[in-house]
């Protein structure tokens, strides 16, 4: 039976909770399941019920470097896991540019667990996301008109990147979290950045009502039990007869299987961003039958038949980027080869296309433009594996987010 909600967070209950997310794998050092901590009450109650759920778990504390004594309480965090028998590693980011801050940290934060995830040899990630973070993204976008899908909310788990992400606490009320901790008698760190109404999200955590978190609830369940599954499995169908995906990272589709649902996917996947495009963006987009949006060309198929293709608009491709083994360029593209010759950049093949016989390759002009290639001072020196050209590197595609069943990982 549930707890109430004046009670700590039982044994059997989170098990309960983990059971509705597997299966997992086996409880072996080889295959432990991360959890992402921040020292806070919620993570630390994550890695708290975590190891008493299960033997093999390691922590990741990211530290932003973002406040002056942020690195001393990663380390602190790091301590305190030890004490409670979670190992625990330390991933400190680098600076990244200013503006839109909690973005680009959530984004680079993001990075550097699934990097640590696959290093360790960890499939799942344990966020600590709870009711209170899904009441506040639901609000938000309804505020933005996001429509059904947005309003779903964030979902228990999905797989982002190279691992599954899951919320295990999703619908348990922050302050079960805290009483958990207490009763353990287990310290936790308060982030000053959770107060600070600079940011929107804080704003709404401590303006809500009770009233308008009951009443977003009530539109998140009835949008989640109405939209999600029907709504997926008609996108998935669509997409699996009518629309052609291109290893070089471009999209043939039919003219039948033209809508908003369809072109909002995979103009997200084709540019490589987080989430889609916005509905009215869409329509218009849709009404016209060609543009830009979002990073991506809509242009007619011509030679590729009777629909349409999707293809990355080169002026809005990421700046080069220094080449290593395992860097990602442009959002949508991971570099595998190793012994890169030092002061290397990743950065688009651009006119070296025009040595191709694109027309025999089957790769549209403005797609082949928008590949990758390894540049040293100014010469191409590796190219992707296309055709026949010397010299080849390993690509793979990096979006991190499927073109279906992506459910909302940002809280």
């Amino acid at each position: 039976m549930e707890a109430g909600p004046d009670h700590p967070v039982g044994e059997c209950e989170f098990q309960g909770l983990m059971s509705g997310l597997g299966p997992w794998p086996p409880d072996i050092p080889d295959a432990p399941v991360a959890l992402a901590v921040s020292g806070g009450a919620d993570s630390m109650a994550l890695a708290f019920l975590a190891r008493r759920w299960r033997r093999n778990v390691v922590a990741f504390v990211v530290d932003h470097a973002l406040r002056p004594e942020s690195a001393a309480e990663a380390r602190l965090t790091v301590e305190r896991l030890a004490v409670m028998g979670v190992p625990a590693r330390l991933l400190t980011l680098a600076p990244f540019p200013k503006g839109r801050l909690q973005e680009r940290a959530r984004e680079a934060r993001f990075e550097a667990l699934e990097a640590a995830c696959v290093a360790a040899g960890c499939l799942d990630l344990l966020v600590a996301h709870h009711a209170g973070d899904q009441d506040e993204t639901v609000w938000m976008r309804s505020l933005r008109a996001s429509g059904p899908l947005g309003l779903v909310g964030i979902q228990p788990s999905a797989v982002r990147g190279r691992i599954r992400v899951c919320r295990p606490l999703l619908t348990l009320d922050p302050s079960r979290l805290r009483l958990t901790l207490k009763a353990a008698g287990l310290p936790w760190i308060e982030d000053p950045s959770n107060a600070n109404r600079r940011f929107e999200r804080v704003r709404w955590r401590q303006d809500l009502t009770p009233e308008q978190r009951h009443d977003i609830q009530t539109l998140h369940l009835t949008t989640a039990r109405q939209e999600n599954r029907s709504r997926e499995a008609v996108l998935a169908k669509n997409l699996a007869s009518h629309a052609f995906w291109h290893p070089e990272g471009w999209v043939f589709l039919e003219q039948a299987g033209m809508n908003k649902e369809t072109l909002s996917a995979l103009t997200r996947l084709v540019s490589g961003h987080a989430y889609r495009p916005a509905r009215e963006a869409v329509r218009l987009l849709l009404e016209k039958g060609c543009g830009t949006l979002s990073g991506v060309q809509l242009q007619s198929a011509g030679r590729f038949g009777n629909g349409v293709i999707l293809v990355r608009e080169e002026r809005a491709l990421a700046a080069p980027v220094v080449a290593r083994e395992g860097c990602v360029w442009d959002g949508r593209w991971r570099l595998l080869t190793r012994d890169i010759p030092a002061d290397s950049v990743i950065g688009p093949l651009g006119d070296a296309v025009h040595g191709l016989d694109l027309r025999r390759l089957g790769i549209p002009y403005a797609a082949a433009r928008c590949l990758p290639g390894v540049w040293h001072q100014g010469r191409l020196i590796l190219w992707p594996r296309i055709g026949q050209m010397p010299g080849e590197a390993d690509f793979v595609w990096a979006v991190a987010v499927p073109v279906t069943g992506e459910n909302h990982l940002t809280a």
